[in-house]
């Protein structure tokens, strides 16, 4: 299992989220790539709300989605390795009830891009969002880095581009 770039002329973004029981709260990690892996942007989010799984992963979706439209990428590849939220994004199942408006709002959001497909990836595939999403639990509010690599997550960007070269 390894990170796979997008098509030319498409931005991957890559999502992650982590859940922390005793602060009581979650976060997302979220990597922007070019198709020949560069980084075009990288944030790290808290949010101050006891989240569940399922919860946070279509949390770090709708984060990525809307920092993407910031960054002004439109034409993405949107990638995470929640099953269940891929398989609500993709129509192939029901969101459960406690994700249906997230997901709801993520494909409305959606529509602002030229174009977007859904991805799945199993964790290996996902490092730096995952390791953004761990680290964020240091940080009060959010982290975002443009163009330039957050040093945490240096190695697996690393890993990722030499895997597919």
């Amino acid at each position: 299992v390894r990170w796979i770039p997008p098509r030319d002329g498409l931005f991957k973004i890559n999502v992650d989220g982590a859940v922390f029981i005793k602060q009581k709260a979650a976060s997302v990690g979220v990597v922007i790539r070019d198709s020949e892996g560069r980084l075009e942007a990288a944030l790290s989010r808290k949010i101050q709300m006891p989240l569940g799984a399922a919860e946070v992963e279509a949390k770090a979706v709708e984060v990525g989605l809307l920092f993407a439209k910031d960054v002004g990428v439109r034409d993405v590849v949107l990638e995470g390795d929640s099953t269940v939220v891929y398989n609500a994004l993709c129509n192939c199942s029901r969101a459960p009830s406690t994700i249906a408006a997230v997901t709801n709002g993520i494909q409305d959001i959606g529509k602002e891009f030229r174009s977007i497909e859904y991805s799945h990836v199993r964790r290996q595939g996902n490092m730096p969002a995952h390791i953004l999403a761990k680290n964020a639990s240091s940080i009060n509010d959010y982290v975002a880095w443009i163009e330039e690599e957050p040093c945490c997550i240096m190695q697996a960007l690393i890993h990722d581009v030499t895997s597919f070269s």
